[in-house]
């Protein structure tokens, strides 16, 4: 009889679980009907700003190069210019056009200054030089880089905004 009063629990128990189960998901369904969302569109993020671009339409870029190694700089800002003007891309035309560049007439003993000024900067527009090169010259371009990258001892960027 004991095994009989056990089952009898056993199975009381089971059917109240399942009782309270079915109660339960049912209070579920009714107190939080599932609800239809609206369809939310997927956006990609805003890609961040290129340190190569100037979207005020007016930069430059200062090249701090080591006095040694002036000539492989001069040679690859030659090789960029080449390229530049020689290019069918419209855009890259229009860089052409209005990039300009300057070297500091002062020398002192640790560094040279080179000055990339955009007047006007080509909005939307890379002016990475490394990637001109690339498009112009893919062939040569890992060797100017690796000029480039030896001569330079540091490259500051600078967007403006003209005030008059």
């Amino acid at each position: 009889m004991r095994t009989l009063g056990r089952l009898g629990i056993v199975s009381m128990t089971l059917a109240l679980a399942a009782s309270a189960a079915t109660v339960s998901v049912r209070a579920i369904q009714v107190i939080y009907p599932p609800q239809a969302t609206p369809a939310t569109p997927v956006t990609k993020p805003a890609a961040p700003p290129s340190d190569y671009a100037f979207p005020s339409g007016l930069g430059m870029f200062f090249f701090y190069v080591k006095p040694d190694k002036t000539a492989d700089f001069e040679a690859v800002v030659g090789k960029l210019s080449e390229v530049l003007n020689k290019s069918t891309d419209p855009q890259r035309k229009q860089q052409a056009a209005s990039w300009r560049i300057f070297k500091s007439a002062e020398t002192p003993k640790d560094e040279l200054v080179y000055v990339f000024f955009f007047d006007p900067a080509v909005t939307g527009a890379e002016y990475d030089p490394v990637r001109v090169l690339g498009e112009g010259v893919p062939a040569e371009v890992q060797g100017l880089y690796d000029r480039l990258k030896d001569a330079v001892i540091r490259v500051e960027r600078m967007g403006l905004t003209k005030i008059r």
